[in-house]
């Protein structure tokens, strides 16, 4: 197996600050939709899609022929290029470590462009991003909105213009949109949407993602490329009710309020010896000069909390990690052990 490096708890013995998702946990309905899904015995056929596209097209507002379902954003993270066979990838850092994996294996050559991190603020120099798709061949621009792992989102009068400057296949992957404060971009026929609802509704193991987009030859191409069943029965059942359910932008709307709530009393409360990058999500990226990784890391484990060391991040190194926004305890807690490694040091 490739070794891969996520977020993620090993142990319960920590909390958990490395893997961010919505801090109000999976709805509340969850567990028993699962049991009817399980009880439906749907796990004894092969899946049928119809009542899931159906769910997906309600939810986004959009017509079911421009959405296809998929096994979480990573899969089509890993085919598009693919399918598209493109030449290079154009990505702008740092951003999701299995690019650099999946370009290695296939021989694709990795155009990095960087976010710039200023103090505690982060923009980019569009000229910069137009400038690298460029370069000779086919080429893949990807951009991820808001960022992982720096929370920044790049704004949609920029995508646009880039979208109009470039010739180029571009993803913008919105996997982390709805629990955000960046605006969704809409779908059009100049680029590929990227959505996903492990991260909004704190469901990691039941993978569900969706490419959206008007471009309909890329559609059908991407179909015909992928295996016939990407998303398991029970995934397919649990989705297709809890999308279609009447209090579900309730659920997301309270997850959007408690992440700001929480994201300006640890901006707030944080050692000043600690860099808060700013953040439109369920994270942030932060930088600690005087405690590097892995020390840092190390001493907060011994205090039951877990991070992720975010040097493995192309252009970060050890001074840098990514905390995940959980609940105000959590949070409170966080901040506290944080501050005693740091003004201890």
């Amino acid at each position: 197996m490739i070794d891969r490096i996520h977020g993620g708890s090993p142990s319960r013995n920590f909390i958990d600050f490395s893997a961010p998702s919505n801090p109000l946990g999976p709805p509340t309905p969850s567990e028993g939709l699962l049991k009817e899904c399980i009880k439906s015995h749907s796990y004894t056929s092969y899946p049928s899609y119809e009542r899931l596209l159906t769910s997906l097209s309600e939810y986004w507002k959009i017509g079911r022929e421009y959405i296809v379902p998929v096994n979480g954003s990573a899969e089509a993270l890993s085919l598009i290029p693919l399918i598209l066979r493109s030449d290079n990838i154009i990505i702008l850092e740092p951003n999701f470590g299995d690019h650099e994996i999946m370009a290695s294996a296939l021989g694709i050559r990795l155009v990095r462009p960087t976010i710039k991190l200023v103090e505690n603020r982060q923009y980019v120099n569009i000229d910069d991003i137009i400038k690298a798709t460029r370069t000779p061949g086919k080429n893949l621009l990807i951009l991820s909105r808001p960022n992982n792992p720096t929370g920044f989102c790049i704004n949609k009068r920029e995508v646009e213009e880039i979208a109009s400057s470039v010739n180029a296949h571009i993803i913008i992957d919105e996997a982390f949109i709805e629990i955000s404060d960046c605006e969704p971009m809409k779908p059009t026929e100049s680029y590929i949407l990227l959505r996903s609802q492990t991260k909004v509704f704190s469901t990691h193991g039941l993978r569900l993602g969706e490419i959206i987009t008007m471009d309909k030859k890329f559609l059908k191409e991407f179909s015909s490329s992928m295996q016939a069943w990407p998303i398991d029965s029970i995934t397919n059942c649990f989705y297709s009710k809890i999308l279609m359910m009447k209090d579900i932008r309730e659920y997301i709307k309270r997850a959007r309020e408690l992440l700001k709530k929480e994201r300006d009393f640890i901006k707030g409360k944080i050692s000043s010896k600690v860099n808060v990058f700013d953040s439109k999500t369920a994270f942030f990226l932060i930088r600690h000069d005087s405690l590097p990784n892995p020390s840092f890391k190390q001493k907060l484990m011994e205090v039951g909390i877990y991070i992720r060391d975010a040097s493995s991040f192309f252009g970060l190194n050890r001074n840098y990690s990514r905390i995940s926004i959980r609940n105000h305890e959590d949070n409170k807690k966080l901040v506290e052990s944080i501050n005693g490694v740091i003004d201890n040091d």
